[in-house]
């Protein structure tokens, strides 16, 4: 019988994979075509690190990537594609996608996986 606590542990980081998804959706909605999109990928590692932090490493992880993605295909030209164009948006998209995965695993609270029964 699974606890309260254990199926918050299972469904936290869906939770914080959302949050972070969601935010980063409406980032794109709000600067698409503007001179302020570059800055969006650098701006939104705050939001992979608290979400690493109160929901799990693989919470950041998963934000990091589908953030990365969002923002390739929706936030920069062409639209549609993971091309992009301007040679500082695709760095800052890299850095993104790099630091969002480290610092997931360097400010996760909690650990996401369990210590084996009986230690």
């Amino acid at each position: 019988m699974a606890t309260e606590s254990g199926v918050h542990h299972n469904f936290g980081w869906l939770l914080g994979s959302t949050i972070s998804v969601g935010i980063a959706a409406l980032l794109t909605l709000l600067v698409r075509g503007s001179h302020r999109s570059v800055i969006v990928p650098i701006v939104f590692i705050v939001v992979i690190i608290l979400c690493a932090r109160y929901f799990g490493a693989i919470a950041g992880i998963l934000g990091s990537v589908i953030a990365t993605s969002l923002f390739a295909l929706f936030l920069f030209e062409p639209y549609g594609s993971f091309r992009v164009d301007n040679r500082q948006a695709l760095s800052n998209l890299a850095l993104l996608l790099f630091a969002g995965i480290a610092l997931s695993y360097a400010n996760s609270e909690r650990q996401d996986v369990k210590p084996p029964r009986g230690h």
